[in-house]
């Protein structure tokens, strides 16, 4: 059973600080969220390990335990502040936290039901959530990391009824280099496309995908391509992307949302095709906000 929220973004500072290191500042993002009222991941650290085979281990005091659902909006909340990291190459992060199972007091999920769960790691908790992409701090010249949590990945029920599974979906980007989209969108017109002209706005159950790539084909599950995603209302008649990499995308908007299952594969048993419309070429750039309009001229209609 999938657990329905979306991104969460960690944002990782580091400036000049003396001749050979650079203060490092950690904040935590979230977006909104259909079934759970809090995911709280309980942080104990965070790893950084050089090129050169060394690691900076910047461990907590006591345990940080917080609650992702908090943050919504583009809100960030401190995780760590201002730690002294050596300048160089690096080539994997990793956020230490605690995460055991059928273990209480350490990471959870709380559902609207009021039922909690302990959230834990498959391959145990010392593993961390580890970052495979690499960053370079240059002494003298600030840095600052922006870490996007897939939640909705992330986050897994499990057979026993009694834990949720904290598999690591992670993307990094540079925050200097990203940007916000913005899709303003009738979902009115696109569910009129989709469903049908006589199907009222409301039978819609619309969400926004962004995918990379001028000429990206969206599919159920996502795929390699899949960026971010949100969902949003009938009457909603925008949706707001931040943290988004400069580059092109292909964005896509569906009245199915309710079908979308981050585990499908296309081509095997029990695969839903999708309705899309369908806009490419979205260029994002850095530090400003592009306005992407659907349904639009030069959209198109998909299903896959």
């Amino acid at each position: 059973m999938a657990y329905d929220t979306r991104f969460a973004a960690l944002l990782l500072t580091t400036a000049a600080l003396g001749a050979c290191s650079a203060p490092v500042s950690v904040n935590l993002t979230d977006t909104p969220v259909d079934n759970a009222t809090s995911v709280v991941i309980d942080f104990t650290g965070v790893d950084l390990h050089n090129t050169k085979g060394s690691t900076v281990s910047i461990k907590f005091p006591s345990p940080r335990p917080i609650d992702l659902l908090t943050l919504q909006n583009g809100l960030t909340g401190a995780l760590l502040q201002s730690e002294a990291v050596p300048a160089g190459n690096y080539d994997w992060m990793q956020l230490d936290v605690l995460a055991d199972k059928d273990t209480q007091g350490e990471s959870f999920i709380t559902l609207n039901t009021g039922a909690q769960y302990p959230l834990y790691i498959p391959t145990g908790a010392e593993t961390g959530l580890k970052l495979l992409t690499p960053f370079t701090v240059v002494r003298g010249q600030p840095l600052q990391l922006i870490i996007e949590f897939d939640l909705r990945q992330s986050v897994t029920g499990t057979t026993d009824g009694q834990n949720y599974l904290l598999v690591p979906a992670l993307r990094l980007e540079n925050q200097s280099q990203v940007g916000t989209l913005t899709a303003i969108v009738d979902f009115g017109a696109i569910a009129a496309q989709q469903l049908g002209a006589t199907i009222p706005a409301s039978e819609c159950n619309p969400g926004v995908f962004l995918f990379s790539g001028d000429s990206a084909t969206p599919q159920n599950g996502g795929g390699a391509d899949l960026v971010d995603f949100q969902p949003a209302a009938p009457s909603q008649s925008s949706v707001s992307m931040p943290f988004v990499a400069a580059g092109s995308y292909t964005l896509a908007a569906t009245c199915n949302y309710d079908l979308y299952d981050p585990a499908a594969v296309r081509g095997q048993s029990g695969y839903q095709a999708l309705h899309w419309m369908v806009q490419g070429s979205v260029s994002v750039t850095a530090n400003s906000t592009t306005v992407v309009t659907l349904p639009s001229a030069t959209a198109s209609n998909l299903v896959n």
